[in-house]
Protein backbone atom coordinates (compact mmCIF):
# COMPACT_ATOMS: atom_id res chain seq x y z
CA UNK A 1 0.00 0.00 0.00
CA UNK A 2 1.47 3.36 -1.01
CA UNK A 3 1.81 6.26 1.37
CA UNK A 4 -0.63 9.14 1.08
CA UNK A 5 0.88 12.48 0.13
CA UNK A 6 -0.21 15.21 2.53
CA UNK A 7 -0.60 18.53 0.76
CA UNK A 8 0.80 21.57 2.50
CA UNK A 9 -1.56 24.29 3.69
CA UNK A 10 -2.04 27.08 1.16
CA UNK A 11 -1.95 30.85 1.66
CA UNK A 12 -2.27 33.97 -0.46
CA UNK A 13 0.12 36.90 -0.12
CA UNK A 14 -0.96 40.24 -1.60
CA UNK A 15 1.40 43.16 -2.17
CA UNK A 16 -0.44 46.45 -2.82
CA UNK A 17 2.15 48.74 -4.38
CA UNK A 18 2.03 52.19 -5.90
CA UNK A 19 2.69 50.72 -9.36
CA UNK A 20 1.32 47.18 -9.24
CA UNK A 21 -0.77 44.82 -7.14
CA UNK A 22 0.63 41.29 -6.90
CA UNK A 23 -1.05 38.23 -5.44
CA UNK A 24 0.86 34.98 -4.96
CA UNK A 25 -0.30 31.51 -4.02
CA UNK A 26 2.18 30.17 -1.46
CA UNK A 27 2.63 26.84 0.29
CA UNK A 28 3.32 26.72 4.01
CA UNK A 29 7.01 26.08 3.35
CA UNK A 30 7.23 29.27 1.28
CA UNK A 31 7.13 27.85 -2.25
CA UNK A 32 5.38 30.19 -4.67
CA UNK A 33 2.96 28.09 -6.68
CA UNK A 34 1.43 30.82 -8.81
CA UNK A 35 1.15 34.56 -9.10
CA UNK A 36 -0.77 37.30 -10.86
CA UNK A 37 -0.26 41.03 -11.03
CA UNK A 38 -2.11 44.06 -12.34
CA UNK A 39 -1.31 47.76 -12.52
CA UNK A 40 -2.51 49.76 -9.52
CA UNK A 41 -5.33 52.15 -10.53
CA UNK A 42 -3.87 55.66 -10.71
CA UNK A 43 -7.23 57.42 -10.78
CA UNK A 44 -10.44 57.01 -8.82
CA UNK A 45 -11.01 56.23 -5.15
CA UNK A 46 -10.58 53.24 -2.86
CA UNK A 47 -13.34 51.32 -4.64
CA UNK A 48 -11.17 50.98 -7.75
CA UNK A 49 -8.18 49.74 -5.73
CA UNK A 50 -10.29 47.26 -3.75
CA UNK A 51 -11.86 45.97 -6.96
CA UNK A 52 -8.41 45.39 -8.48
CA UNK A 53 -7.22 43.56 -5.34
CA UNK A 54 -10.23 41.24 -5.57
CA UNK A 55 -9.60 40.71 -9.29
CA UNK A 56 -5.95 39.73 -8.78
CA UNK A 57 -6.81 37.34 -5.94
CA UNK A 58 -9.50 35.69 -8.02
CA UNK A 59 -7.14 35.39 -11.00
CA UNK A 60 -4.60 33.47 -8.89
CA UNK A 61 -7.27 31.11 -7.58
CA UNK A 62 -8.68 30.55 -11.06
CA UNK A 63 -5.21 29.91 -12.47
CA UNK A 64 -4.59 27.25 -9.80
CA UNK A 65 -8.15 25.81 -10.14
CA UNK A 66 -8.80 26.48 -6.45
CA UNK A 67 -11.61 27.89 -4.34
CA UNK A 68 -11.26 30.22 -1.36
CA UNK A 69 -12.08 27.22 0.85
CA UNK A 70 -8.69 25.77 -0.17
CA UNK A 71 -6.91 28.67 1.57
CA UNK A 72 -5.83 28.79 5.21
CA UNK A 73 -5.46 32.59 5.29
CA UNK A 74 -4.60 35.70 3.26
CA UNK A 75 -1.86 38.20 4.12
CA UNK A 76 -2.02 41.73 2.71
CA UNK A 77 0.75 44.33 2.59
CA UNK A 78 -0.26 48.01 2.46
CA UNK A 79 2.10 50.94 1.75
CA UNK A 80 1.19 53.01 4.79
CA UNK A 81 0.22 52.95 8.44
CA UNK A 82 -2.26 50.22 9.36
CA UNK A 83 -4.00 48.96 12.49
CA UNK A 84 -3.28 45.22 12.22
CA UNK A 85 -5.88 43.94 14.70
CA UNK A 86 -8.80 45.65 12.98
CA UNK A 87 -7.39 45.62 9.44
CA UNK A 88 -7.94 49.38 9.21
CA UNK A 89 -5.74 51.56 7.00
CA UNK A 90 -4.81 54.72 8.90
CA UNK A 91 -3.02 56.44 6.02
CA UNK A 92 -1.51 55.59 2.63
CA UNK A 93 0.47 58.62 1.39
CA UNK A 94 0.77 57.42 -2.22
CA UNK A 95 -2.63 55.84 -2.91
CA UNK A 96 -6.32 56.12 -2.02
CA UNK A 97 -6.81 53.53 0.73
CA UNK A 98 -6.72 55.89 3.71
CA UNK A 99 -9.63 55.19 6.08
CA UNK A 100 -10.54 51.83 4.51
CA UNK A 101 -11.17 48.72 6.65
CA UNK A 102 -9.50 46.49 4.11
CA UNK A 103 -9.20 43.48 6.44
CA UNK A 104 -12.91 43.13 7.17
CA UNK A 105 -13.75 43.91 3.53
CA UNK A 106 -11.62 41.04 2.20
CA UNK A 107 -12.73 38.64 4.94
CA UNK A 108 -16.32 39.36 3.95
CA UNK A 109 -15.52 38.82 0.29
CA UNK A 110 -13.37 35.64 0.54
CA UNK A 111 -14.47 34.14 3.91
CA UNK A 112 -10.98 33.32 5.20
CA UNK A 113 -8.84 35.00 7.90
CA UNK A 114 -7.04 38.10 6.59
CA UNK A 115 -3.89 39.59 8.15
CA UNK A 116 -2.89 43.18 7.29
CA UNK A 117 0.54 44.77 7.68
CA UNK A 118 2.77 47.56 6.46
CA UNK A 119 4.63 46.60 3.27
CA UNK A 120 8.04 47.68 4.57
CA UNK A 121 7.57 45.59 7.71
CA UNK A 122 6.40 42.60 5.70
CA UNK A 123 9.21 42.82 3.13
CA UNK A 124 11.67 42.60 6.01
CA UNK A 125 9.62 39.82 7.59
CA UNK A 126 9.89 37.85 4.36
CA UNK A 127 13.66 38.33 4.22
CA UNK A 128 13.97 37.27 7.87
CA UNK A 129 11.95 34.12 7.13
CA UNK A 130 13.45 32.98 3.82
CA UNK A 131 15.79 35.64 2.42
CA UNK A 132 19.07 37.45 3.05
CA UNK A 133 18.34 37.94 6.76
CA UNK A 134 17.36 34.31 7.42
CA UNK A 135 20.24 33.80 9.88
CA UNK A 136 20.35 37.28 11.38
CA UNK A 137 19.07 37.95 14.88
CA UNK A 138 18.00 41.44 13.81
CA UNK A 139 17.41 43.00 10.41
CA UNK A 140 16.22 46.30 9.06
CA UNK A 141 14.92 46.29 5.49
CA UNK A 142 14.75 49.40 3.31
CA UNK A 143 12.46 49.14 0.27
CA UNK A 144 12.95 51.68 -2.49
CA UNK A 145 10.24 51.90 -5.13
CA UNK A 146 7.44 54.39 -5.76
CA UNK A 147 8.08 55.45 -2.15
CA UNK A 148 10.50 54.24 0.52
CA UNK A 149 9.38 51.86 3.25
CA UNK A 150 11.27 50.00 5.92
CA UNK A 151 10.80 47.44 8.65
CA UNK A 152 12.63 46.09 11.67
CA UNK A 153 12.53 42.40 12.66
CA UNK A 154 14.24 41.01 15.74
CA UNK A 155 14.25 37.29 16.54
CA UNK A 156 11.20 36.68 14.38
CA UNK A 157 9.19 39.60 15.74
CA UNK A 158 8.31 42.81 13.95
CA UNK A 159 8.95 46.02 15.84
CA UNK A 160 5.87 48.10 14.94
CA UNK A 161 6.12 50.88 17.52
CA UNK A 162 3.62 52.48 19.89
CA UNK A 163 1.66 54.06 17.02
CA UNK A 164 2.11 51.26 14.44
CA UNK A 165 4.46 53.55 12.52
CA UNK A 166 7.91 52.28 13.45
CA UNK A 167 10.25 51.79 10.50
CA UNK A 168 8.92 54.73 8.45
CA UNK A 169 12.45 55.59 7.42
CA UNK A 170 11.12 57.08 4.19
CA UNK A 171 9.86 59.98 6.27
CA UNK A 172 12.94 60.83 8.28
CA UNK A 173 14.07 64.35 7.40
CA UNK A 174 17.26 64.26 5.34
CA UNK A 175 17.17 67.86 4.08
CA UNK A 176 15.68 70.72 6.10
CA UNK A 177 13.28 72.65 3.87
CA UNK A 178 13.74 70.11 1.08
CA UNK A 179 11.20 68.94 -1.52
CA UNK A 180 7.59 68.34 -0.48
CA UNK A 181 6.88 64.69 0.34
CA UNK A 182 3.64 62.80 -0.20
CA UNK A 183 3.21 62.64 3.59
CA UNK A 184 3.05 66.45 3.79
CA UNK A 185 6.48 67.03 5.33
CA UNK A 186 9.49 68.44 3.49
CA UNK A 187 12.91 66.95 2.92
CA UNK A 188 11.98 63.33 3.69
CA UNK A 189 14.22 60.53 2.43
CA UNK A 190 11.32 59.45 0.19
CA UNK A 191 11.19 62.94 -1.35
CA UNK A 192 14.89 62.71 -2.19
CA UNK A 193 15.68 59.10 -3.15
CA UNK A 194 12.51 57.21 -4.17
CA UNK A 195 11.68 56.47 -7.80
CA UNK A 196 9.00 59.19 -7.56
CA UNK A 197 11.65 61.69 -6.46
CA UNK A 198 13.99 60.59 -9.26
CA UNK A 199 11.17 60.97 -11.80
CA UNK A 200 10.50 64.49 -10.51
CA UNK A 201 14.17 65.50 -10.70
CA UNK A 202 14.47 64.14 -14.25
CA UNK A 203 11.41 66.10 -15.40
CA UNK A 204 12.68 69.28 -13.74
CA UNK A 205 16.06 68.86 -15.45
CA UNK A 206 14.39 68.31 -18.84
CA UNK A 207 12.14 71.34 -18.38
CA UNK A 208 15.25 73.39 -17.61
CA UNK A 209 16.62 72.49 -21.05
CA UNK A 210 18.57 69.33 -20.27
CA UNK A 211 18.59 66.30 -22.54
CA UNK A 212 18.35 62.60 -21.75
CA UNK A 213 18.22 59.33 -23.61
CA UNK A 214 15.17 58.55 -21.49
CA UNK A 215 13.09 60.57 -23.93
CA UNK A 216 13.99 58.13 -26.69
CA UNK A 217 13.83 55.04 -24.46
CA UNK A 218 10.30 55.91 -23.32
CA UNK A 219 9.03 56.82 -26.77
CA UNK A 220 8.60 60.42 -25.67
CA UNK A 221 6.14 59.55 -22.88
CA UNK A 222 7.67 60.50 -19.52
CA UNK A 223 4.40 60.54 -17.57
CA UNK A 224 5.70 57.46 -15.74
CA UNK A 225 9.41 56.59 -15.69
CA UNK A 226 9.84 52.94 -14.76
CA UNK A 227 12.87 51.54 -12.92
CA UNK A 228 13.71 49.45 -16.00
CA UNK A 229 13.95 52.58 -18.15
CA UNK A 230 16.26 54.18 -15.57
CA UNK A 231 18.47 51.07 -15.70
CA UNK A 232 18.66 51.28 -19.51
CA UNK A 233 19.61 54.95 -19.30
CA UNK A 234 22.38 54.09 -16.83
CA UNK A 235 23.67 51.38 -19.15
CA UNK A 236 23.70 53.94 -21.97
CA UNK A 237 25.76 56.22 -19.67
CA UNK A 238 23.17 58.99 -19.79
CA UNK A 239 24.81 61.91 -17.89
CA UNK A 240 21.57 63.37 -16.50
CA UNK A 241 20.20 60.08 -15.16
CA UNK A 242 23.61 59.02 -13.86
CA UNK A 243 23.99 62.24 -11.89
CA UNK A 244 20.49 62.17 -10.42
CA UNK A 245 20.73 58.51 -9.44
CA UNK A 246 24.20 59.01 -7.95
CA UNK A 247 22.76 61.69 -5.65
CA UNK A 248 19.86 59.41 -4.67
CA UNK A 249 22.28 56.54 -3.90
CA UNK A 250 24.39 58.83 -1.72
CA UNK A 251 21.30 59.90 0.20
CA UNK A 252 20.35 56.27 0.77
CA UNK A 253 23.90 55.55 1.92
CA UNK A 254 23.69 58.22 4.61
CA UNK A 255 20.28 56.87 5.60
CA UNK A 256 21.93 53.46 6.13
CA UNK A 257 24.51 55.13 8.39
CA UNK A 258 21.68 56.68 10.39
CA UNK A 259 20.06 53.25 10.75
CA UNK A 260 23.32 51.72 12.00
CA UNK A 261 23.73 54.40 14.66
CA UNK A 262 20.10 54.42 15.76
CA UNK A 263 19.08 50.74 15.68
CA UNK A 264 22.35 48.82 15.13
CA UNK A 265 20.80 45.85 13.29
CA UNK A 266 22.90 42.81 12.43
CA UNK A 267 22.06 43.32 8.74
CA UNK A 268 20.47 46.02 6.60
CA UNK A 269 18.63 44.58 3.60
CA UNK A 270 17.96 46.77 0.57
CA UNK A 271 15.23 45.93 -1.93
CA UNK A 272 12.36 47.30 -3.97
CA UNK A 273 11.94 47.95 -7.67
CA UNK A 274 14.55 50.69 -7.99
CA UNK A 275 17.21 48.72 -6.09
CA UNK A 276 16.43 45.55 -8.07
CA UNK A 277 16.87 47.40 -11.35
CA UNK A 278 19.86 49.58 -10.48
CA UNK A 279 21.75 47.79 -7.68
CA UNK A 280 24.86 47.29 -9.83
CA UNK A 281 25.23 51.07 -10.05
CA UNK A 282 23.89 52.04 -6.61
CA UNK A 283 25.43 49.46 -4.27
CA UNK A 284 29.09 50.49 -4.66
CA UNK A 285 28.09 54.07 -3.81
CA UNK A 286 26.08 52.94 -0.79
CA UNK A 287 28.77 50.57 0.43
CA UNK A 288 31.44 53.22 0.07
CA UNK A 289 29.49 55.64 2.27
CA UNK A 290 28.70 53.00 4.91
CA UNK A 291 32.38 52.04 4.80
CA UNK A 292 33.36 55.58 5.83
CA UNK A 293 31.65 55.14 9.22
CA UNK A 294 34.14 56.17 11.90
CA UNK A 295 32.01 55.10 14.86
CA UNK A 296 33.17 51.56 15.74
CA UNK A 297 31.00 48.86 17.25
CA UNK A 298 31.93 46.28 19.86
CA UNK A 299 31.39 43.43 17.39
CA UNK A 300 31.09 42.81 13.67
CA UNK A 301 27.70 43.61 12.11
CA UNK A 302 25.65 46.24 10.33
CA UNK A 303 26.36 44.74 6.90
CA UNK A 304 24.37 45.98 3.92
CA UNK A 305 22.87 43.17 1.84
CA UNK A 306 20.52 42.96 -1.12
CA UNK A 307 17.12 41.29 -0.98
CA UNK A 308 17.40 37.62 -1.94
CA UNK A 309 13.64 37.36 -2.56
CA UNK A 310 13.25 40.33 -4.89
CA UNK A 311 9.64 40.99 -5.90
CA UNK A 312 8.49 38.12 -3.69
CA UNK A 313 9.82 39.49 -0.38
CA UNK A 314 6.65 41.38 0.51
CA UNK A 315 4.18 38.63 -0.46
CA UNK A 316 6.20 36.04 1.48
CA UNK A 317 6.27 38.37 4.48
CA UNK A 318 2.50 38.75 4.14
CA UNK A 319 2.16 34.96 4.18
CA UNK A 320 4.40 34.75 7.27
CA UNK A 321 2.06 37.26 8.97
CA UNK A 322 -1.01 35.27 7.87
CA UNK A 323 0.59 32.10 9.28
CA UNK A 324 1.21 33.89 12.56
CA UNK A 325 -2.40 35.09 12.70
CA UNK A 326 -3.73 31.53 12.44
CA UNK A 327 -1.28 30.30 15.08
CA UNK A 328 1.35 28.76 12.78
CA UNK A 329 4.23 31.25 12.85
CA UNK A 330 7.12 30.12 10.61
CA UNK A 331 9.54 31.46 13.22
CA UNK A 332 8.49 28.82 15.75
CA UNK A 333 10.32 25.53 15.34
CA UNK A 334 7.20 23.44 15.84
CA UNK A 335 5.55 25.04 12.79
CA UNK A 336 8.51 25.07 10.44
CA UNK A 337 7.73 23.19 7.27
CA UNK A 338 10.54 21.86 5.09
CA UNK A 339 10.12 22.46 1.35
CA UNK A 340 9.68 19.47 -0.95
CA UNK A 341 12.25 19.04 -3.70
CA UNK A 342 12.59 16.58 -6.58
CA UNK A 343 14.98 13.68 -6.00
CA UNK A 344 18.01 13.45 -8.28
CA UNK A 345 18.04 9.78 -9.21
CA UNK A 346 21.29 9.45 -11.12
CA UNK A 347 23.86 11.30 -13.20
CA UNK A 348 26.18 10.28 -16.00
CA UNK A 349 27.90 12.38 -18.61
CA UNK A 350 25.21 13.41 -21.09
CA UNK A 351 22.21 12.51 -18.91
CA UNK A 352 20.69 13.33 -15.54
CA UNK A 353 17.47 11.89 -14.12
CA UNK A 354 15.45 14.12 -11.80
CA UNK A 355 12.29 12.57 -10.43
CA UNK A 356 10.85 10.55 -13.28
CA UNK A 357 12.30 12.64 -16.10
CA UNK A 358 15.65 12.39 -17.87
CA UNK A 359 17.51 15.42 -19.27
CA UNK A 360 20.35 15.42 -21.79
CA UNK A 361 21.18 19.10 -21.31
CA UNK A 362 22.40 21.31 -18.46
CA UNK A 363 19.65 22.12 -15.97
CA UNK A 364 18.61 24.51 -13.23
CA UNK A 365 16.63 23.19 -10.25
CA UNK A 366 14.89 26.21 -8.76
CA UNK A 367 13.88 26.93 -5.16
CA UNK A 368 10.31 26.06 -6.15
CA UNK A 369 11.49 22.57 -7.18
CA UNK A 370 10.87 23.22 -10.87
CA UNK A 371 13.48 21.94 -13.31
CA UNK A 372 14.41 24.17 -16.23
CA UNK A 373 16.84 23.67 -19.07
CA UNK A 374 19.85 25.93 -18.77
CA UNK A 375 20.26 28.70 -21.34
CA UNK A 376 23.99 28.43 -22.16
CA UNK A 377 23.78 31.70 -24.05
CA UNK A 378 23.74 33.47 -20.67
CA UNK A 379 27.31 32.25 -20.24
CA UNK A 380 28.41 32.68 -23.86
CA UNK A 381 27.33 36.32 -24.01
CA UNK A 382 30.07 37.22 -21.58
CA UNK A 383 32.55 34.41 -22.06
CA UNK A 384 33.18 31.69 -24.62
CA UNK A 385 33.44 29.21 -21.74
CA UNK A 386 30.01 27.59 -21.22
CA UNK A 387 31.10 26.77 -17.66
CA UNK A 388 31.35 30.47 -16.86
CA UNK A 389 28.56 31.58 -14.51
CA UNK A 390 27.71 35.27 -14.28
CA UNK A 391 25.23 37.33 -12.26
CA UNK A 392 22.56 37.23 -14.97
CA UNK A 393 22.40 33.44 -14.85
CA UNK A 394 22.53 33.47 -11.06
CA UNK A 395 19.51 35.78 -11.14
CA UNK A 396 17.64 33.02 -12.96
CA UNK A 397 18.71 29.99 -10.92
CA UNK A 398 18.60 31.82 -7.56
CA UNK A 399 15.16 33.31 -8.07
CA UNK A 400 13.29 32.87 -4.80
CA UNK A 401 16.34 33.16 -2.55
CA UNK A 402 17.98 29.78 -1.85
CA UNK A 403 20.08 29.41 1.26
CA UNK A 404 22.55 27.31 -0.72
CA UNK A 405 23.29 26.96 -4.43
CA UNK A 406 24.74 23.63 -5.59
CA UNK A 407 26.81 23.70 -8.78
CA UNK A 408 27.76 20.35 -10.28
CA UNK A 409 30.08 19.53 -13.17
CA UNK A 410 32.14 16.58 -14.40
CA UNK A 411 35.26 18.73 -14.10
CA UNK A 412 34.97 21.17 -11.19
CA UNK A 413 38.10 23.09 -12.22
CA UNK A 414 36.32 24.21 -15.37
CA UNK A 415 33.57 26.04 -13.46
CA UNK A 416 34.21 29.78 -13.43
CA UNK A 417 32.36 32.08 -11.02
CA UNK A 418 33.07 35.63 -12.13
CA UNK A 419 33.87 38.30 -9.57
CA UNK A 420 30.45 39.80 -10.21
CA UNK A 421 28.85 36.39 -9.65
CA UNK A 422 30.64 35.93 -6.33
CA UNK A 423 29.51 39.40 -5.34
CA UNK A 424 25.94 38.54 -6.33
CA UNK A 425 25.93 35.55 -3.96
CA UNK A 426 27.62 37.29 -1.02
CA UNK A 427 25.29 40.31 -1.26
CA UNK A 428 22.31 37.96 -0.83
CA UNK A 429 23.86 35.67 1.79
CA UNK A 430 23.69 32.64 -0.52
CA UNK A 431 26.22 29.88 0.15
CA UNK A 432 27.68 28.12 -2.89
CA UNK A 433 28.86 24.50 -3.11
CA UNK A 434 30.79 23.53 -6.28
CA UNK A 435 31.31 19.78 -6.54
CA UNK A 436 31.71 16.97 -9.06
CA UNK A 437 28.17 16.17 -10.17
CA UNK A 438 28.32 12.61 -8.80
CA UNK A 439 29.15 13.91 -5.30
CA UNK A 440 26.67 16.76 -5.57
CA UNK A 441 23.71 14.43 -6.04
CA UNK A 442 24.01 12.87 -2.60
CA UNK A 443 24.63 16.22 -0.91
CA UNK A 444 21.72 17.88 -2.71
CA UNK A 445 19.29 15.07 -1.94
CA UNK A 446 20.20 15.04 1.76
CA UNK A 447 20.20 18.81 2.25
CA UNK A 448 17.25 20.17 4.27
CA UNK A 449 18.09 23.77 3.35
CA UNK A 450 16.16 25.98 0.96
CA UNK A 451 18.18 25.19 -2.14
CA UNK A 452 18.77 25.53 -5.86
CA UNK A 453 21.10 23.73 -8.25
CA UNK A 454 22.90 24.31 -11.53
CA UNK A 455 24.14 21.05 -13.03
CA UNK A 456 26.33 20.73 -16.10
CA UNK A 457 25.21 17.59 -17.92
CA UNK A 458 27.31 18.07 -21.04
CA UNK A 459 30.40 20.09 -21.94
Amino acid sequence: MGTKTVRERLYLGVDIGGTKIQASLVSESGAILGKQRQSTPRTGGPEQVLSMIETVIQEVLTQAKLETTDLTAIGVAVPGVVEPKSGYVVVTPNMSLTGVSIGSHLEGRFHVPVAIGNDGNLGTYGEAWLGSARKARSALGIWVGTGIGAGLVQRGRMWRGARESAGEIGHIIMQIGGPLCGCGNRGCLEALASRTAIERDIRVALQAGGTSKLTELSGGDLSVIRSGAIRKALKAEDPMVTGILHRAAETLGYACLTVRHLVDPEVIVLGGGLIEACSEFMMPILENIVGTDRLPGARDGGHVLLSALGDDAVVLGAVALARKQVGRSPFKNRYRVEPTYPHIVRFSFGEIVVGEKAYDRDIHILVSGKVKLRDKNLAKRNDENVHAIGPKELGEVCRGGPEVLFIGCTKVKEVVLSEQAQRYLSQRSIRCEILPAVQLIDLYNKSKARKAALIHVTC
